[in-house]
């Protein structure tokens, strides 16, 4: 048949299993035969436990959920009843193998469980905390007995933990209980200790059956050699062969490890060491004979000593490391070591010490939590001499046997301050005296140009006696010293680390020391621009103030003559002391009034918009009029518009409520939009003014006219102070440009917004939208609004 062919092309001959591989898969056949008869109670074992639980805890949903869960659950384990049979019956006939049944039973367990775990959404009661506890309880108890009966096999064991103990660890915390969430933090490291006890299980179990299979073969190899000696004897000399290359293996693997094997005699004397020594540059050769504690601190080698003392490491059989073996070779190394207690072993009597070199990964991890340390103080406005010490900590950290100190330069790179945390107290006064030597001297010459300097022997006659004599007292040899340099390419100031004997950098020193004074300068420089941006900001308060006295005082200064002006000027054009005589006089008198209500009325602008900028202006809300405020608003224009012929709508809703606000600032707002409009409408224009309520419950209240317009690239210049159009048809009206920033500001304090729409030579729409928390509703008004929509 087709079929036939392409599936015999499809798949390829099968490859004879080894005798290794054979005996593994026999082992994961026993080991999952043993999972498989342990659960042969599940079909019937957890529809009874949820059926006791449907009866016995009370549900936190309706009785047809509850149902409906059980059912699940009875129907899940009911087929996985079906698949155990199947499972049995391909076992009778010697059919079964673990590799095809594993996969599939896992992905059961998981379902299963998933469903299983549906109880705690389904009986978790914000009330019921016994029964909470229960519940969690009960899983608990699955997760243990799980554990311990289906730990053979990995998978199956994970299937079966997992999912319930990641349930009870999430509702533990989810619930924010502080019972709970010990309860759930608990159960982490005790699920860890589960899972460790399985492995150990799952390991003897393996090592059982290996050792069963191993024995059966052994003993069916006795039978055989009694029949065939002379195959024995060469099987016997495979085995030599093997165990001599198994040997010359173990050899080569620990000759080529990447890590250092010590072995030492009871005394901590070195026995053996591997030729991986070499990597660290120790000679094996020159290793054996010396104790291995000569290479630690003494910080460390106490602590170590303190844990022999103890009598703790003759229980826990291997202890963890990590170490730095200062000065060796040059440089300060970081060691992972662990080290096993072999004094019971007769073929050992001493301990397996493993060294690995992990210098650049804690030198990385170091340099990037110093980094992030000081990078957090300068975001949480922490003080510069603060910062500075943090840098010189990190440093320290980084480069254990040195001493930080970090120096900083004001602009006539005199020495202001100095972070050195773990040097001297007179360190600082020492260094300021040096620093007044040497400033004009070539080590203060290289410094200000911003050279690196790197000295290894400061102790030294040749230094001179300030600094010989020090350096002897602190016991300082070597300095790495390189200057923080600012982003105007300007010195202010340097890094620095001492160290006791001479020490060169290398490449990762060096690189440290320039990312240390970047750092360093960041610092600086991100200081510095707050301090400047602090004097700026207080300068320019300063200046408002002055300005905003200015005004106060000049309104007082004007505002006196301008009403004696306007008063006089009325009393004159009112002929109250008899008639003037010529007519020429009475329009004068007009002109030195209209001048003076103009002038007034810019001095009122200004003084608003001050007290807007500087927060002074307060609003007075009260319960507003709001049509009779429009309906003024029009009358007070009545004689301007009628000047020029111009029609004014006013048209407004059925139902208009009043509105919360400051009635002045309404009346100058609605005056300041019909004034703009009819001052920009030609004669025989017409102006409408409309209101409405949005369907979110806003108030809109529109003035469109069918004026000269304005620009569109100009309608944000008209919304700031004093903006106005520069446009022939436009300066000819006159104004000031603060009558549309006003507005904004006002319309803005009471929550609004304020837009302004234009053509040219069509006119210009200007809208105003007062959030609707400001509108009052009678009782009547509310019910036939509600009743409109």
């Amino acid at each position: 048949m087709p079929g036939t062919s392409i599936h015999s092309k499809a798949s390829p001959p099968a490859r004879a299993k080894t005798a290794e591989e054979e005996r593994a898969s026999a082992i994961r056949l026993e080991l999952y035969r043993t999972i498989m008869r342990t659960f042969r109670a599940l079909p019937v074992f957890f529809p009874a436990i949820s059926g006791a639980v449907v009866f016995t805890f009370t549900p936190a949903y309706p009785e047809p959920v509850i149902v409906i869960w059980w059912l699940v659950i009875v129907a899940g384990y009911a087929e996985y009843g079906l698949f155990q049979r199947r499972f049995f019956a391909a076992d009778d006939r010697g059919e079964a193998d673990a590799d095809h049944w594993i996969k599939p039973t896992a992905i059961r367990y998981w379902l299963l469980n998933l469903a299983w775990i549906g109880l705690v959404p389904l009986f978790w009661r914000a009330d019921g905390g016994m029964q909470n506890l229960a519940l969690l309880t009960v899983l608990i108890v699955h997760v243990v007995m799980a554990s311990q009966m289906a730990f053979q096999l990995r998978p199956i064991f994970f299937s079966v933990t997992v999912p319930v103990m990641a349930t009870v660890i999430g509702v533990c915390l989810w619930t924010a209980s502080p019972v709970f969430m010990a309860l759930g933090f608990a159960c982490i490291p005790a699920f860890l200790l589960l899972a460790r006890v399985a492995r150990q299980q799952r390991a003897s179990a393996t090592e059982t059956y290996s050792l069963r299979f191993r024995n059966a073969d052994l003993i069916r190899d006795l039978g055989h050699a009694r029949d065939v000696s002379e195959a024995a004897r060469r099987r016997a000399v495979e085995a030599n062969e093997q165990l001599q290359r198994r040997e010359h293996h173990f050899r080569a693997l620990v000759e080529n490890a990447f890590d250092v094997v010590l072995v030492t005699d009871e005394k901590a004397i070195i026995q053996y060491a591997s030729p991986a020594a070499e990597k660290l540059g120790l000679s094996p050769d020159a290793l054996i004979g010396t104790n291995s504690l000569d290479f630690l601190a003494d910080e460390q080698k106490r602590q170590i000593l303190d844990k022999f003392g103890e009598g703790t490491f003759s229980l826990e059989k291997t202890l963890y490391y990590e170490l730095t073996v200062p000065r060796y070779e040059g440089r300060t190394i970081w060691i992972e070591s662990s080290v096993t207690n072999l004094l019971d072993d007769p073929n050992v009597r001493g301990y397996v010490i493993n060294i690995r070199d992990i210098t650049e990964r804690k030198r990385t991890e170091t340099e990037q939590r110093n980094q992030f340390r000081v990078l957090r103080a300068l975001a949480t406005g922490e003080v510069l001499d603060e910062v500075l010490s943090l840098l010189a900590v990190g440093a320290e950290e980084a480069n254990p046997t040195g001493r930080a100190a970090v120096y900083l330069l004001d602009a006539k790179n005199d020495l202001i301050t100095c972070a050195a945390p773990h040097l001297p107290a007179d360190f600082q006064s020492w260094v300021k005296t040096f620093w007044r030597e040497q400033r004009d001297a070539p080590f203060g010459h290289m410094a200000l140009a911003g050279s690196k300097i790197v000295v290894t022997n400061l102790q030294n006659e040749e230094h001179g006696e300030t600094v010989t004599s020090y350096m002897r007292k602190i016991g300082i040899q070597t300095v790495w010293f390189q200057p923080v340099i600012a982003h105007n390419e300007k010195v202010v100031g340097a890094f620095a680390l001492y160290f006791p004997d001479a020490y060169e950098p290398g490449q990762w020193e060096s690189d440290y020391l320039l990312s240390a004074a970047h750092l360093a300068g960041i610092a600086i420089d991100r200081r510095r621009a707050e301090e400047d941006l602090q004097h700026a900001t207080e300068a320019a308060e300063l200046a408002n103030r002055a300005k905003s006295k200015f005004l106060a005082n000049m309104s007082h200064e004007l505002r006196t003559p301008l009403n004696a002006i306007i008063g006089f000027s009325e009393i004159m054009q009112q002929e109250m002391f008899g008639p003037m005589g010529s007519e020429r006089y009475s329009e004068y008198t007009n002109d030195i009034h209209d001048s003076g209500r103009h002038l007034l009325n810019v001095i009122d602008d200004i003084l608003d918009i001050s007290k807007i900028e500087a927060g002074r202006y307060v609003l007075e809300d009260e319960e507003v009029d709001l049509p009779a405020v429009l309906r003024w608003s029009v009358e007070i224009m009545r004689a301007r518009t009628m000047d020029k012929a111009q029609q004014v709508h006013l048209q407004l809703p059925d139902i208009l409520p009043n509105l919360n606000a400051d009635q002045r600032a309404m009346r100058q707002i609605m005056l300041n939009l019909l004034s703009n409009a009819a001052k920009f409408t030609r004669e025989g224009g017409s102006i409408d003014l409309t209101t409405r309520i949005t369907e979110a419950g806003d108030l809109t209240i529109a003035v469109r006219d069918n004026g000269i317009g304005i620009p569109g690239d100009k309608l944000a210049e008209v919304m700031e102070p004093f903006g106005q159009v520069d446009d022939t048809s436009a300066r000819q009206h006159g104004g000031t440009g603060l009558g549309l920033p006003i507005t904004k500001s006002l319309i803005e304090m009471h929550g609004g917004s304020f837009t302004l729409e234009s053509t040219i030579g069509e006119g210009t729409v200007a809208t105003m939208i007062l959030p609707g928390w400001r509108l009052i509703w009678r009782e009547d008004e509310g019910n036939e609004k509600a009743a409109t929509r």
